[in-house]
């Protein structure tokens, strides 16, 4: 009996090495973009207490005011930039995931025709033996 041959095995394994890299990347953006959620949070944690902390003096300066004055607008500006930055990541991993998917239906669709191949091989291998044990069968019951 020989052995089955998928001649598209190395096409196959270039397949999987594309969608694990593609998932790769998938894992990529997801950690990019947690990283810049944190930051967001983190940036409105450190807002709220700043402004705590001012409001629970006793008293108030008129330059505590101003510096918590600024210290709001470049918070604000910061927080407007990482939520950009979020978009982008969002966006970035939408897209990055239809990469991977599309990796994925293609890998499947060349192990799906690996596997109709073997079947066939299977079939067609058999097949030869039933041949190969009908042929026996009447050579023995033809010597009789």
């Amino acid at each position: 009996m020989r052995a089955f041959r998928f001649r598209l095995d190395r096409v196959l394994d270039w397949y999987e090495k594309r969608y694990q890299e593609e998932e790769n990347r998938v894992a990529q953006c997801l950690v990019a973009l947690t990283q810049v959620r944190e930051s967001i949070a983190r940036l409105q944690a450190e807002r709220v207490r700043v402004e705590s902390d001012v409001v629970a003096r006793a008293t108030l300066h008129a330059r505590d005011l101003v510096a918590l004055g600024r210290y709001r607008l470049g918070a604000k500006r910061r927080e407007s930039e990482l939520n950009i930055e979020r978009e982008r990541r969002e966006s970035a991993l939408t897209q990055q995931r239809q990469r991977a998917q599309e990796a994925r239906r293609r890998l499947k669709l060349l192990e799906k025709l690996r596997e109709r191949r073997f079947s066939e091989f299977l079939y067609a291998e058999n097949r030869e033996i039933e041949s190969l044990a009908a042929e026996a069968y009447t050579a023995r019951w033809s010597q009789r």
